[in-house]
């Protein structure tokens, strides 16, 4: 082997061990999911090859309508809101405030703190009996209301708990897209008479767009993946109102133990996932000035 073949082959044996694990971990599952969405398969009894029952299944099922439903108005609920909160904070905190550390410290807060922690804290705040927010109704004469056991309310609070627990994580990443904008384009702004609101729209947001591109694609992701919040707080309930996909996934796999069928889900959701991936970067691009 000569030296060139060596110097060729140096970085893919360091590559190795991480490609692996990647295969393993990740393609590997994803493909064995696509195998299995084709079977009928419930654990105990061997897989039988179905073809696209699994799929035709879920299009009849009102579970599937209502978690895909309920999936969507959770991410263009959420992340708009998420996205403009997280931005005006970090304009706030962007400016030469006193204790500035200190409210970005409490604002990342939450975004450490495991995801069931606060599911749970918060079911704790809006319970019927002994909630804090129920308490502070009655103080006011008002009567206590069961938030979590009414579809509406019990969904807004899930996304008003999502949305305050993650804004903190995209405050962080404007905060950085805000400090690499030159303060020499303001100064020239201003000189020439240019106001706030004109500097914000025709400089910060333009300048911002990498920066948004990134926070919207990961918290659509992020969107179409949650679980944990809705587990933990109504399980799906009441009558599937909050129940979104991947909780569909979890009921279809480990209580019903319908395999194919929860893989089909899941396949669903992978494709939905990827398309509104494509689309957010198909859109933002262009915007962003980035080539190809």
């Amino acid at each position: 082997m000569t030296a060139t073949h060596r110097y060729a082959l140096a970085p893919w044996l360091f590559l190795a061990p991480a490609l692996a694990l990647i295969a393993i971990f990740s393609f590997y599952p994803i493909a064995h999911a696509v195998f299995m969405s084709f079977h009928r398969w419930r654990i105990l009894a061997p897989p039988d090859f179905i073809a696209l029952a699994n799929y035709e299944a879920l299009m009849h099922s009102r579970p599937f309508w209502l978690a895909l439903r309920n999936t969507l108005v959770f991410a263009f609920v959420s992340v708009p809101a998420g996205l403009i909160l997280a931005l005006g904070t970090a304009l706030l905190l962007n400016r030469p405030l006193r204790a500035r550390g200190f409210f970005r410290t409490v604002i990342y807060f939450p975004v450490t703190v495991s995801m069931v922690v606060i599911a749970l804290i918060w079911s704790w705040m809006f319970s019927e009996n002994y909630g804090v927010v129920n308490g502070v109704l009655q103080t006011l004469g008002l009567g206590p209301r069961s938030w979590l056991a009414e579809p509406v309310s019990a969904f807004a609070v899930i996304i008003v708990m999502s949305v305050w627990k993650g804004f903190g994580y995209g405050t962080v990443i404007y905060l950085a897209g805000l400090q690499t904008i030159p303060d020499s384009l303001y100064e020239a702004a201003r000189i020439d008479g240019a106001s706030r609101w004109r500097m914000f729209r025709h400089i910060t947001l333009p300048l911002l767009n990498p920066t948004t591109l990134f926070v919207l694609v990961t918290a659509f992701i992020g969107s179409f993946q949650v679980f944990d919040q809705v587990y933990v707080m109504t399980e799906g309930g009441p009558g599937h109102s909050t129940s979104v996909l991947v909780h569909l996934v979890y009921e279809l796999a480990y209580v019903k133990f319908r395999m194919g069928l929860a893989c089909a889900a899941a396949c669903i959701l992978f494709v939905i996932t990827l398309l509104f991936t494509f689309l957010q970067i198909g859109l933002i691009r262009p915007q962003t000035g980035e080539r190809r």
